[in-house]
């Protein structure tokens, strides 16, 4: 049986990935208002935050590209920063690909247009639970495409409620937020956690600096300083070794 031409079993793998990504849904939309109530401040048109939400599709970039249009920044820093934040999306697509590989081009290039954090960090845990490339891509594009409109419809609220959104969450809540809902997905080593860290400090102690210059030095330090962390080649959450026994072997 067929319903708007997908069969049922479709659906159902539809429906799966959008519960698989649903308890991060909530951020999408505060996240969202806040980038829309930041539209309303700086004094740009309404129909900026829905058409940035749906054609940039990278909620961190676009919030710090336009705190740093809001504090008169040149053009220059604002897309440095951007291009910073956004470096991320790069590792993402090497982490996608082989996942993609099986499906057709025009699914390829529809799903890496709808990826996000989110749905990266979700596709990355599931995937081996669907093996079947026709499956594995609907479960995708339930994880990914809800995600998205969530984050859309949240921008467009955020700019009809935008004057009753404290400015504590325009400007000074939502950099923390943001650095924090990028980097959580990928901590699971401990130069993340360290380059997660040491980010998130820095644009709390630099947050007096001009131009959202704060955001930009943020990234870069956390990025210059957590390489230079050990990595003890198991995620931060694993079981420590026992004292005196032999540790795990691994493949080259």
């Amino acid at each position: 049986m067929r319903v708007l031409g997908i069969q049922r079993a479709q659906w159902r793998d539809l429906w799966a990935g959008t519960v698989a990504v649903s308890p991060l849904m909530p951020g999408a939309v505060v996240f969202g208002l806040a980038f829309g109530a930041l539209i309303q401040v700086v004094g740009l048109p309404w129909w900026m935050a829905p058409y940035a939400s749906s054609t940039v599709t990278a909620g961190a970039s676009q919030i710090a590209i336009v705190e740093a249009l809001r504090q008169n920044a040149p053009m220059a820093i604002a897309v440095i920063t951007a291009l910073v934040i956004n470096a991320r999306l790069a590792l993402y697509s090497a982490a996608m690909a082989p996942i993609f590989a099986a499906f057709p081009r025009r699914w390829r290039f529809a799903l890496a247009y709808l990826m996000t954090d989110q749905s990266a960090a979700v596709t990355s845990m599931e995937v081996d639970k669907w093996p079947d490339p026709v499956r594995r891509r609907w479960f995708v594009l339930g994880v990914s495409g809800p995600f998205v409109g969530i984050w859309i419809l949240g921008t467009t609220a955020g700019v009809i409620l935008g004057p009753v959104i404290p400015e504590s969450w325009q400007i000074g809540f939502i950099v923390p937020l943001m650095f924090i809902a990028v980097l959580v997905p990928g901590l699971r080593t401990w130069p993340g956690v360290a380059a997660a860290g040491i980010s998130i400090a820095t644009v709390l102690l630099l947050k007096d600096l001009p131009y959202g210059l704060n955001v930009l030095t943020g990234a870069l330090l956390g990025i210059a300083l957590g390489s230079f962390v050990p990595d003890r080649s198991h995620p931060v959450d694993e079981e420590a070794v026992p004292p005196g026994a032999a540790p795990e072997a691994h493949d080259p």
